[in-house]
């Protein structure tokens, strides 16, 4: 039974190496900072755009979450959120690409 566990950790920690590689890559690539308000910004790249806030959003509410340190309610919300997405950014990540079930 343990195993399970880390296995749910691991797709965790799995898509959170995706979403921080993400938003890093995109940082390197166009200098601009990877935030929930790039889905607002109309032009031509904006699909790419939306991959990318959608690729990088475990972190991205994680840092949301930081800001409602003193709302417990809210950020514990956040921080939920933000593992719920991770887990499964990290599950599609490994059995898609890696084959892992």
């Amino acid at each position: 039974m343990d195993m399970v566990y880390l296995a749910y950790l691991y797709a965790v920690a799995v898509g959170f190496a995706a979403a921080g590689v993400t938003g890093s890559m995109w940082t390197l690539a166009t200098g601009e900072e990877t935030r929930f308000g790039l889905l607002l910004e109309p032009g031509l790249i904006a699909p790419l755009r939306a991959l990318v806030v959608v690729a990088s959003a475990p972190l991205l509410l994680l840092l949301v979450a930081w800001r409602f340190v003193g709302n417990a309610v809210a950020g514990m919300l956040l921080v939920v959120a933000s593992l719920g997405w991770s887990f499964l950014q990290g599950a599609f990540i490994l059995t898609q690409f890696f084959g892992v079930s």
